[in-house]
């Protein structure tokens, strides 16, 4: 009884409590970790975002212990180059939390809007407003999208960053960005595989398109000759270039991080070791378009009433034909909007024409579609020649489809690129009439 006594004696004296805290007070030192890690970086944050539904954007924010933030970003022209103010807060929610609570360039994503700034009903770039805290590291803090879960990841910006942004900067290094780009329409850089040296186009979306702004593409043919790698991913501008986002670009092992200028005319692509790639420039597309259907490309997408750059007025009048006369007296109803998909199926070697039409204005699923298929075979220029498989069914507008299936059944047809103001176009011309040329979005 009384070694028992002892032990029990010893066992309460030597108990510490595994919280010296409240709950209240843990919660609390949190919460002040946060706020005073955002405020204390008197030069302020450069942060980056991936949209869930977009691409991705980066910020300049500068917060201060009034619950103000001050910032720029790379979503447009104003963006960049204008300064945009507005309220913070940190709470506690499930995690220590992060909410932009009035309207400033990083709402702009989740707006529903599409006229603010193209985004979807509801939803509009699957961005968030509010972000849960994760950690932070003592140059940079990280949290995470509260809906949408995507990383907002900020990184102290020094001195002469601050003192760029506030000069609109960023705006300056987007335009010549941009610009690269449009001068040099054929970008790629050289890899080296095994005894091989691969040339590997580079092609960066800038603009804001939902689905496909906002990305860079890497595509290569492999040593074989045959094998198509086309890889994409997310990025943000920055002052010096682009940041890829979302871990990197990863192509044949090599994960790729960023774009930014050497010197002051000189671009280069750089991975995750550092190692530098030379952006260069070719007089034509290094890869051969009709090697890229089925794998960087599925299909051709004429917009309503859009006549792309490069159609001649023959091409415009076969286009126009469908997208002017979605009338009761052609299609026996009154549509207000209509798009034209070619699509390849290169497994099967079919090439299928949908016409899809609505009265609800643009949409990818609402309305009807008319479909024609066409088998083909490729002839000795590389041109091809199509016959009917399945004649025009379903949907209502088979007698707006013509001109352009008359086409395409009384033609050998050349597809190549066409490239204009830095967006690269997929073109559609006539073997026997030279001047027959359309141009069409690349999907």
């Amino acid at each position: 009884m009384a070694i028992l006594s002892i032990m029990i004696s010893c066992k309460k004296t030597s108990y510490v409590a595994v919280f010296d805290k409240t709950p209240q007070e843990r919660v609390a030192d949190q919460i002040n970790l946060v706020s005073t890690t955002l405020t204390g970086a008197s030069n302020g944050w450069i942060a980056t975002l991936p949209t869930l539904a977009g691409g991705g954007y980066s910020f300049y924010v500068n917060f201060d212990n009034q619950q103000n933030v001050t910032m720029y970003g790379d979503l447009n022209d104003v963006s960049a180059g204008t300064a945009a103010k507005s309220n913070y807060r940190v709470k506690q929610d499930i995690g220590i939390e992060l909410i932009f609570d009035t309207y400033n360039y990083i709402s702009m994503l989740d707006d529903p809007n599409s006229a603010i700034f193209g985004g979807t009903s509801k939803v509009g770039f699957s961005s968030d407003i509010e972000f849960t805290y994760d950690h932070s590291t003592p140059d940079s803090i990280i949290f995470v999208g509260k809906k949408y879960r995507q990383p907002f990841k900020l990184v102290k910006a020094t001195a002469a960053q601050k003192t760029a942004y506030e000069a609109a900067g960023l705006k300056t290094g987007i335009d010549k960005f941009k610009n690269y780009f449009v001068t040099n329409q054929f970008p790629y850089v050289e890899i080296n595989s095994g005894s091989s040296t691969l040339k590997v186009a580079l092609s960066p979306n800038i603009t804001n398109a939902l689905t496909t702004g906002k990305r860079l593409d890497m595509t290569g043919v492999l040593a074989d000759g045959t094998t198509v790698i086309s890889k994409n991913q997310k990025y943000a501008f920055t002052l010096n270039g682009a940041d890829i986002l979302n871990g990197g670009l990863v192509w044949q092992g090599i994960t790729f991080i960023k774009i930014a200028w050497k010197d002051a005319t000189t671009l280069a692509l750089y991975d995750s070791t550092g190692k530098e790639y030379i952006v260069k420039n070719n007089p034509q597309p290094i890869l051969n378009i009709n090697l890229l259907w089925g794998t960087k490309y599925n299909a051709l997408r004429g917009a309503y009433k859009t006549i792309n750059p490069g159609t001649t007025a023959k091409g415009a009048a076969i286009l126009n034909y469908y997208y002017n006369n979605l009338t009761p007296a052609f299609v026996g109803f009154s549509f207000n909007y209509g798009h034209i998909t070619l699509t390849w199926n290169r497994v099967n070697q079919r090439f299928l024409f949908d016409g899809r039409c609505t009265q609800s204005g643009p949409s990818e699923t609402a309305g009807w579609v008319t479909n024609i298929t066409y088998n083909y075979t490729v002839n000795a220029d590389g041109s091809y020649k199509f016959t009917v498989l399945s004649p025009a069914s379903g949907g209502y507008v088979a007698n707006v489809m013509t001109e352009l299936d008359k086409f395409l059944k009384n033609n050998d047809v050349l597809f190549d690129y066409y490239s204009e103001n830095g967006i690269v176009y997929g073109k559609m011309s006539s073997v026997q009439d030279p001047t027959i040329v359309m141009t069409y979005a690349l999907q």
